[in-house]
């Protein structure tokens, strides 16, 4: 039996492993957990394991120290490293310092934890009795395993001199040409599909690698691996290209990705593609032009080809940071007149069609910012009940992937706006009268003036005001004088007097007695 120890801080992955896997059906026996580096350095000591599967970040004792002590010790374990997103830069540590494979947590599921503790098995069973793994005698099964992992380690820069890959690719007897190398990053357009796979969503990343690797046998060798959901990177070196016409292969070749993965699986991918080198030291440049061009997925229409060569010309281009646009949004909603704000958007939506150097990032932190100010109008013209603003449409801020999916949003906004307050006549009428006041505190009112103003009968105005706001149309002209009194009073040095007049009420001690029976308190004890 191969003994396994499962070394990780958080229970609940120790447990989920542990439940997912067949222990004796695969002849594995698990002889131990450790919540943290020191205690399972302890294990592995005591009992040996072959096999141990690992957390990064843990307290007292991380991983990779683990892993370090252990192989300066020589101890034969074979260790796979089970990591979150954020830890890429601890996986090159420690495939460096001799770790087998890493797992992304999020994306741990039975079927990829099995298949590597199969390979690993299968090494170890073979190996030679000084626990030494003879690469020249590895079986046929091990190697999709060592191929990946090499792969992995080129983009990683674990493995990155030209010596390096030489030696790497004929230990593992890969064919892999150093002429035409380039790497491109296929990213699935449309996220939202992932929730049709429920609770197995690496099926259709499984799905999609498959079919990557099948249809790209026929133009190029390499290999394809995934780092994170939804997102594929092939190192490649294509196939009997002459170096002249060596891009009209690549369109022909991401032409017939994209068909396969639209017949198949109904999905469409954009792909970021590296420049063409020669040489094999050049991998890890490829990968970072190819990481640079997808990035900018974001601004281009789905399923598009991004050339890095493209990208170099669009970073040079002057580009207009929108901050115009934003301060036009912001006095619209300050204001209040719905015309504006729509006006605003709209010259926002088609600067930013225009400007092809936005990031997801900045379209998302304008998002909130559009969000909050709205959710302040919303709440200024007490409008929350008319379902202006929904939960679902905070929440698909963070579902933003492309340039369109913004101008979308925005669209939405201002579409919920027009159904929900301008055709509602009633409330439109509300929502002018409350305007209004906020305008026209400072002014002597009354309901005859507003309703004047809106050419409506004060009697009809104020039963409406009443019915839509639960408030008396009076009562909204103090609450609105008496905050602005409020927000005087702890940022000025003025008079009472003074402040009084300003928020519309001539008579400072009626503005006085007003003022306490509202807050309880009196102007200057406020103060």
């Amino acid at each position: 039996m191969i003994k396994v120890l499962i070394v990780d801080d958080e229970a609940l992955v120790r447990i989920g492993i542990k439940t997912i896997i067949p222990w004796e059906e695969l002849g594995l026996e698990l002889i131990g957990e450790a919540e943290n580096g020191k205690k399972a350095l302890e294990i592995a000591r005591e009992h040996i394991p072959d096999i141990i599967l690992t957390d990064i970040k843990m307290p007292i004792m991380t991983g990779i120290e683990l892993l370090k002590i252990l192989k300066q010790e020589n101890h034969p374990a074979k260790f796979v490293i089970l990591s979150a997103h954020d830890d890429l830069k601890f996986v090159k540590e420690a495939m460096k310092n001799g770790a087998e494979e890493y797992i992304l947590k999020l994306e741990l599921e039975a079927e990829q934890i099995i298949r590597i503790l199969q390979d690993l098995k299968e090494m170890i069973l073979t190996a030679s009795s000084d626990n030494v793994y003879v690469a020249a005698t590895m079986p046929a099964s091990h190697v999709p395993l060592h191929k990946e992992k090499l792969f992995k380690d080129m983009l990683l820069g674990v493995v990155k001199t030209r010596d390096e890959i030489c030696s790497q690719l004929k230990v593992n007897r890969l064919t892999f040409p150093e002429q035409q190398l380039f790497c491109l990053i296929a990213q699935v357009d449309d996220v939202s599909i992932y929730q049709k796979y429920g609770e197995s969503p690496h099926l259709l990343d499984y799905s999609v690698l498959n079919i990557l690797e099948e249809v790209l046998t026929s133009y190029a060798y390499g290999h394809v691996v995934s780092l994170q959901v939804g997102q594929f990177i092939a190192v490649l070196s294509l196939r009997d290209q002459v170096e002249e016409r060596a891009f009209d292969g690549l369109e022909e070749l991401t032409g017939n990705i994209r068909t396969t993965l639209r017949k198949y699986l109904s999905t469409s991918v954009s792909i970021g593609m590296s420049e063409i080198h020669n040489g094999y030291e050049y991998i890890q440049q490829a990968y970072r032009e190819a990481k640079e061009a997808i990035r900018f997925a974001f601004v281009y229409p789905r399923g598009t080809n991004i050339y890095y060569r493209d990208i170099c010309l669009i970073s040079s281009q002057e580009t207009n940071d929108l901050s115009a646009e934003m301060k036009s949004i912001e006095k619209a909603f300050a204001d209040g007149e719905i015309g504006d704000i729509k006006q605003a958007l709209e010259l926002l939506t088609a600067e930013v069609g225009r400007n092809n150097r936005l990031t997801k990032e900045i379209l998302m932190g304008i998002s909130f910012t559009i969000f909050y100010l709205f959710q302040s109008f919303v709440e200024n013209y007490q409008l929350t009940e008319k379902e202006i603003l929904t939960r679902e449409m905070y929440d698909n801020i963070s579902k933003i992937s492309m340039k369109v999916d913004f101008i979308d949003w925005i669209n939405q906004l201002m579409t919920r706006m027009t159904s929900q307050l301008i055709e509602n006549n009633e409330s439109m009428r509300v929502y002018l009268t409350k305007q209004f006041i906020n305008k026209n505190y400072k002014d002597e009112l009354s309901l005859e003036k507003v309703a004047e103003y809106l050419q409506l009968s004060s009697s009809y105005l104020s039963n409406l005001f009443k019915k839509e706001t639960g408030q008396n149309f009076i009562d909204y002209v103090t609450e609105v004088r008496i905050g602005q009194a409020k927000f005087l009073l702890k940022t000025t040095d003025w008079k009472i007097a003074e402040i009084a007049r300003e928020v519309g009420y001539g008579d400072e001690y009626y503005f006085s007695k007003v003022f306490k029976k509202n807050v309880g308190e009196s102007p200057l004890k406020y103060r």
